[in-house]
Order: structure tokens, then sequence, then C-alpha cells
């Protein structure tokens, strides 16, 4: 009995694991895309600034 329980629990174990690194890679993606679209953002705004600065002078 006791060797099933301690079976059962290391799959749990490692489910967990598998878990944590599922939702770890997850976040470093949704990261990479949030960034590289806060970087276009970013450059399209600087554009834009720019226009407006030369259609001012």
């Amino acid at each position: 009995m006791f060797n099933i329980v301690d079976i059962l629990w290391q799959l749990f174990y490692l489910a967990l694991l598998v878990l944590l690194f599922v939702m770890v890679v997850k976040s470093i993606r949704f990261l990479i895309k949030h960034m590289t679209k806060m970087n276009n953002l970013e450059n399209k705004k600087d554009e834009l600034n720019e226009r407006l600065k030369k259609k001012d002078e």
C-alpha cells in the first residue's frame, strides 16, 4: 500500500513541476511578445512626434 501512495505522490510532484515549467515558459513568451508590441508603439510615437515638430517649423 505504501508503495502505491509513494508512486502517486511522485507522479503528482512530477505533474506539478511540469505545470510550473509550462507556466514559466508561457509567461516568458508573453513578456517577449508584450515588450515587442510596446517597442513598436514607442517607435511609432517617436515618429509621430518628429512629424509634428517638422510640421510646426
